[in-house]
């Protein structure tokens, strides 16, 4: 089988969630004999944002960190292709794919294509702000799309900083079933979870079947990539 290797820790929840459905997607599709029924994996828990911070802000227009390309380049190392469940990396999709010197496996392109297969419109689309990895993709692809009321995302927004410091608490699990509400109210017939802490902070209401969660996307196309 292929190897798969992971930029991930940008969201260490998250990508702890990432393997665990890696894992569970290979049960489902790999027959299973020991240990030896799971892709090879190697995975980086990078301990920095993703893009260049001025002022405490991203720089504008976003320029990816550095130390992610050379991260990209060591895993190319070792593994037949790449995957993040960070949806920000992928804006920078072509530098990671020339630095690694194999394929990044896209979250993007996996959700599109989910997205096509239902064929409903409106789409809800939910992340850290607007995520215009999503957005950009959606109005190049015709998609329509509805967002969450401002206030609303605001609060998704601090609920996604503070499970990434292990500080969730109900009013932040709350801020996220309010804001799926938010984008249902507006028409969405189904809902991207463009922020793969939202799942997390969702819970089990995340398998509702007008929610798509493109990190349980991503991780079964990255188990059939390495197994064929």
């Amino acid at each position: 089988m292929r190897t798969i290797g992971v930029l991930g820790g940008i969201g260490p929840q998250a990508t702890i969630d990432f393997e665990v459905r890696l894992h569970e997607t290979s049960q489902r599709l790999i027959p299973q004999q020991l240990n030896e029924g799971y892709p090879p994996m190697v995975t980086v828990y990078m301990r920095h944002q993703p893009v260049l911070f001025e002022h405490d802000r991203p720089r504008q227009p976003l320029e990816i960190d550095p130390r992610v390309l050379e991260v990209a380049a060591r895993l190319g190392c070792w593994a037949d292709f790449l995957v993040s469940p960070c949806n920000t990396l992928h804006q920078f999709a072509e530098e990671i794919t020339a630095a690694a010197g194999c394929e990044l496996l896209s979250i993007i392109d996996v959700t599109v294509a989910e997205l096509h297969r239902r064929g409903t419109q409106p789409v809800g689309l939910l992340g850290l702000g607007i995520p215009q990895v999503y957005a950009e993709r959606f109005e190049a692809e015709g998609i329509e799309f509805v967002t969450a009321a401002a206030e609303h995302r605001d609060r998704v927004d601090d609920a996604i900083l503070r499970l990434t410091e292990g500080a969730t608490d109900d009013r932040h699990r709350a801020a996220a079933r309010e804001a799926v509400e938010s984008v249902r109210d507006a028409g969405a017939s189904v809902t991207v979870l463009g922020c793969t802490e939202i799942p997390l902070l969702l819970g089990a209401d995340a398998e509702a079947s007008d929610l798509v969660n493109p990190a349980q996307l991503l991780a079964e196309a990255a188990v059939r990539r390495a197994a064929e």
